[in-house]
């Protein structure tokens, strides 16, 4: 099962045939040249230290190594172009088309076909480019601001999509600039950031639903000019034997989204923390906090248009905490690939090596969903570590680049470096709690 995966990957994403021709497409390569366009990116996925740390010389090292070809750093240099650039993102995207032929988990029971993971990551540049990565006023002037959007499906556990853009370009301008991305009966979890009226509107139009926390600025009614009564809410939340109340709301004065409210009230340490944190930015401005507010931040607010039927009360935290998968998806990003240090060079050398870093990540990413799509075929409930494998993937990422490289044969590499080092990667419920795996298999929630 891994060796038809890795094959597919380097067969039919990766192979010097496949990548020419993409390069052929993108003018990337107009004519034969020094530089054959499977090198070049070959010595940007070999490249073994991050952005930051990566020199010409150092790239044109590898170019030697790996292909035994002799070049200077200034030939090196002029092939950073928006060709170049373009290719890249041509190979990203062919290699998250092919990973998504193949989006179904056997054996897990969930009730939507897809649960899609919305969500970006920031990092400072030592330039703005020109503008083209133009940071905010105040976090400088001089230098650039870049933004990772990208999507995720938890069900199929595949890349949607992964964009660089500018820092300026926030959340919620992304939201309306891909609506067309929302699928029917998919379930869409996002951050605050993303949420809009706009959004929650195109969701219910296209007949999907959305799992989110409640806006701040978002007024709740319990019908058309008819508020919520947050103070008999809490009054009768404490009264309960429970802790966790639902009721049918509508959200926003002027457009009225219908959907379930559901508070769930946080433990008085979480309270404390929370009325701390607000009591410390109300100060910075200058005000005070309001007896609304300080009701609010008692509980987890969440919205969602999921019947109850199919998303139970007790199940929408669990499920909405899906999203912390994604945290640690920053981490091995930063951690393990250090994707977020760079240093000042070409604009379109710093996307190419990007864009590469990417690539490699995606490539280990197909490792990780086969060996994770084999361990739930066998348990659903169960599924494989996501930082325990990216920490193993470090350790053999020269070999692999090897067998990239068809310097060394698949079967071998998978008998005697991947599987050896990824034995002890699968995961076990911590005590009195269920991981996430568990949590997408709806059957095993409590």
């Amino acid at each position: 099962m891994h060796g038809k995966h890795l094959r597919f990957t380097i067969n039919n994403c990766l192979s010097e045939t496949v990548l020419n021709a993409l390069a052929r497409s993108t003018k990337f390569t107009k004519r034969s040249g020094k530089i054959p366009a499977h090198g070049f990116l070959n010595a940007l996925l070999a490249s073994e230290n991050d952005q930051a740390h990566t020199s010409l010389p150092d790239l044109a090292t590898g170019l030697r190594q790996a292909h035994n070809i002799e070049v200077s750093k200034e030939a090196l240099h002029q092939k950073f172009t928006p060709e170049a650039v373009d290719f890249l993102e041509n190979v990203l995207s062919n290699l998250l088309s092919h990973q998504l032929e193949d989006n179904v988990v056997a054996g897990v029971a969930v009730q939507f076909p897809c649960i899609k993971v919305k969500d970006s990551t920031k990092f400072s540049l030592p330039s703005n480019y020109n503008g083209a990565y133009e940071g905010y006023g105040n976090f400088s002037k001089q230098n650039g601001l870049l933004s990772l959007q990208y999507e995720y499906d938890l069900v199929s556990s595949n890349w949607l999509s992964i964009k660089m853009t500018s820092g300026l370009r926030n959340d919620q301008r992304d939201a309306a600039e891909t609506i067309g991305d929302i699928t029917t009966d998919g379930l869409h979890i996002r951050d605050l950031g993303y949420i809009t009226p706009t959004y929650l509107k195109a969701v219910i139009e296209k007949q999907a639903f959305f799992l989110n926390r409640l806006p701040a600025m978002a007024g709740v009614f319990t019908q058309p000019k008819q508020p919520l009564d947050w103070k008999k809410i809490d009054q009768k939340i404490k009264k309960m034997h429970g802790n966790c109340l639902e009721l049918d709301v509508m959200i926003y004065e002027k457009d009225m989204i219908p959907c379930r409210l559901i508070l769930e009230r946080v433990s008085s340490e979480e309270y404390q923390r929370r009325l701390q944190k607000a009591d410390t930015i109300a100060k910075s401005k200058g005000v005070g906090i309001s007896e609304l507010h300080k009701i609010k931040l008692q509980y987890n607010l969440f919205i969602t248009n999921v019947k109850a039927e199919a998303l139970p009360t007790a199940n929408v935290r669990k499920t909405y905490y899906l999203r912390w998968q994604f945290e640690l998806i920053f981490k091995t990003w930063k951690s393990y690939y250090r994707i977020n240090l760079v240093k000042k060079v070409k604009k379109e050398r710093l996307e190419c090596q990007l864009l590469a870093r990417l690539l490699w990540i995606l490539i280990n990413w197909g490792l990780f969903s086969t060996l994770n799509r084999q361990v739930r075929t066998a348990n659903a409930a169960s599924g494989v570590r996501m930082i325990c494998f990216f920490k193993r993937s470090v350790q053999f990422a020269a070999s692999l680049k090897l067998v990239l490289l068809q310097r060394m044969a698949i079967n071998r590499w998978l008998q005697y470096t991947y599987l050896p080092t990824i034995a002890d990667c699968v995961c076990e419920s911590p005590h009195k709690k269920q991981t996430h795996y568990q949590t997408l298999n709806f059957n095993h929630l409590p």
